[in-house]
C-alpha cells in the first residue's frame, strides 16, 4: 500500500481556485513535497516560483492554452509541462492523478535501485579491501612463524648451556654471599667495638671530671694537713727547747680545730663525690636490672656532669617526682641522660653566652614513665633532625663529635630501657627529646 503522504497535491495560486484544487502561496516546502500537479497562468509565473529548484520537481506543471489538444513538454528529469484547454482544468486532478501516483512510485522504485546499486558497490569495495588485508596479514604471519621457527632453534641451543651456565653463576652467588655475611659480621662486630669504645670514652671522660673535682677537695684536706704538721713541729721544738708555754697550747689547739673543720668539710665533699659516683660507675660497668629511684639516678648522673655544667653558660632545671620507682636498668638510663645533656652543651649553646635546658618526669597511668629532655638553643634544620640517630653522623666532625652519642642512646633506649625516643626541633628555637619507657622494664632479647 502506498504511504498516504505520497498522494500527489493539486496546488495553484491562482484566485479563485479550480475545484480539485488547493489555493496557497507557493514555496519550496510545497513543490518538493512529493509528487505535485502545479497550476499557473504560464511557464515565467511557474519559473519566478521554482528558481533555484524547479528541476528537483516530482509532478506537472499546468497551463491553461486556447488550443483545443493539449501540449506536453519535459522540465525535468521527473517533471513534465502541460498545456491543457481551461475546459479540462476541472476534471484534471481525476485525469493525472493515476499519472502522478505512478511517477512517485517509479521515482521511489528508482531510488531503491539506486540505494540497492550504491550498497553492492561499497560491499563490493569493502570485499577488495579485506582481500587485500587477508593477503597482507597472511604474508605477514607467514613472516612471523619463520621468525618464531628461527627464535625457537635459537632458544633450543641457548637451553642447551643455561644449566651449566645457572650453576655458574650460583656458585659465585654463593661465594659472594658468603664473603657479605663475614664482612657484614665483621662490620657488626667492629659496630659493636666502636660503640663499647664510645662508652668506654664517655665513662673516662666522666672519671676524668670526678678527679678533677676531688681534686679540690683533697688538696685542700692535704693543704691543712701540712699545716697541722708544721704546727705540731713547732711544738715539739718547742718543748725540746725547755718546756711548752701555756700559750703555745692554746695556740695549737685553736689551730687544730679550725684545720679539723677544714678537713670535714672538705672529706665530706670528697665523700659526697665518692657517693654519687660510685653506684653510677657500677651500674655502667655492669649492666644489672635492678629496682631504683629515678630522681637517685638523675642526680647521680648531673653531679657527674656538674664540672661540665659549671663550665658552661647554660641552666639546667630538673622537675622530677623523688618517688617514681623502675624496676629496669640505671645504667642505661644514666647514660641516656648523660648524652642527651652532653650533646646539648656540645651542639645547643656554640657561640652565645648563655642558655636553659630543661629535664622533667612524670609517670603515666599506662605503666610508663614521660621524660622530656629540651634546651632553647639553635635548633636543628630538617635535614640534620632526619639523620641525628644514625651511627657515626656528626655536625662537629674533626672538632670533638664521634657521631655516636645519640645512635647509643637510641639502642640504650630501645634495646635496653624496652622504651621509645622521639626528637623534634626547630632553628633558632632548641631542641626536645621525649622518652617513653616502661617503668618495668622488658627482658632483654
Amino acid at each position: 500500500m502506498p504511504d498516504p503522504s505520497d498522494r500527489p497535491l493539486f496546488l495553484t495560486p491562482c484566485d479563485p481556485a479550480p475545484a480539485g484544487f488547493r489555493q496557497v502561496m507557493l514555496a519550496k516546502r510545497h513543490l518538493l513535497a512529493g509528487p505535485v500537479a502545479v497550476l499557473v497562468n504560464d511557464l515565467a509565473q511557474w519559473q519566478a516560483c521554482s528558481a533555484g529548484f524547479g528541476d528537483r520537481l516530482i509532478g506537472l506543471v499546468l497551463t491553461p492554452t486556447a488550443a483545443a489538444q493539449p501540449h506536453c513538454e519535459r522540465l525535468a528529469p521527473l517533471a513534465w509541462h502541460l498545456a491543457i484547454p481551461a475546459d479540462w482544468l476541472p476534471a484534471a486532478p481525476s485525469i493525472f492523478g493515476g499519472w502522478l501516483q505512478s511517477i512517485a512510485e517509479a521515482d521511489a522504485q528508482g531510488q531503491q535501485v539506486f540505494a540497492l546499486e550504491h550498497r553492492m558497490e561499497r560491499v563490493g569495495r569493502e570485499f577488495e579491501l579485506t582481500r587485500h588485508d587477508y593477503n597482507e596479514l597472511t604474508g605477514r604471519l607467514q613472516h612471523q612463524v619463520q621468525q618464531l621457527l628461527a627464535t625457537q632453534g635459537e632458544l633450543g641451543r641457548l637451553n642447551e648451556t643455561l644449566e651449566a651456565r645457572v650453576a655458574e653463576r650460583t656458585a659465585d652467588l654463593g661465594r659472594a654471599n658468603e664473603g657479605l655475611y663475614q664482612a657484614l659480621a665483621e662490620l657488626k662486630a667492629t659496630q659493636n667495638e666502636l660503640l663499647k669504645s664510645a662508652e668506654l670514652a664517655h665513662l673516662g671522660a666522666l672519671v676524668a671530671g670526678i678527679a678533677h673535682e676531688l681534686n679540690t677537695p683533697i688538696g685542700n684536706a692535704l693543704t691543712v694537713a701540712t699545716a697541722l704538721s708544721h704546727e705540731t713541729a713547732q711544738l715539739r721544738a718547742e718543748r725540746e727547747a725547755g718546756g711548752i708555754r701555756r700559750s703555745s697550747l692554746d695556740r695549737l689547739l685553736a689551730r687544730v680545730d679550725e684545720i679539723a673543720l677544714v678537713l670535714e668539710k672538705n672529706l665530706v665533699r670528697a665523700a659526697d663525690i665518692i657517693h654519687h659516683t660510685k653506684p653510677l660507675a657500677v651500674d655502667r660497668l655492669s649492666e644489672q636490672r635492678r629496682r631504683f629511684r629515678v630522681a637517685e639516678v638523675i642526680d647521680d648522673t648531673l653531679a657527674a656532669l656538674s664540672p661540665q655544667l659549671r663550665r658552661a653558660p647554660v641552666t639546667l632545671a630538673v622537675q622530677v617526682d623523688g618517688t617514681v620507682e623502675m624496676d629496669s636498668f640505671p645504667g642505661a638510663l644514666g647514660t641516656v641522660l648523660s648524652n642527651l645533656v652532653t650533646n646539648a652543651l656540645t651542639h645547643a649553646f656554640e657561640g652565645r653566652d648563655q642558655g636553659r635546658m630543661q629535664l622533667q618526669a612524670r609517670p603515666c597511668d599506662d605503666g610508663q614513665l614521660e621524660m622530656v629532655f629540651s634546651d632553647d638553643g639553635a635548633g636543628m634544620a630538617p635535614a640534620v633532625l632526619g639523620r641525628v640517630f644514625e651511627p657515626f653522623f656528626t655536625t662537629q666532625l674533626g672538632r670533638g663529635g664521634s657521631g655516636l652519642g645519640l645512635y647509643i642512646t637510641y639502642n640504650q633506649v630501645r634495646r635496653m630501657l624496652g622504651g621509645n625516643i622521639s626528637v623534634t626541633s626547630t632553628v633558632g628555637r632548641g631542641t626536645s627529646f621525649r622518652l617513653l619507657l616502661p617503668r618495668i622494664a622488658p627482658q632483654p632479647a
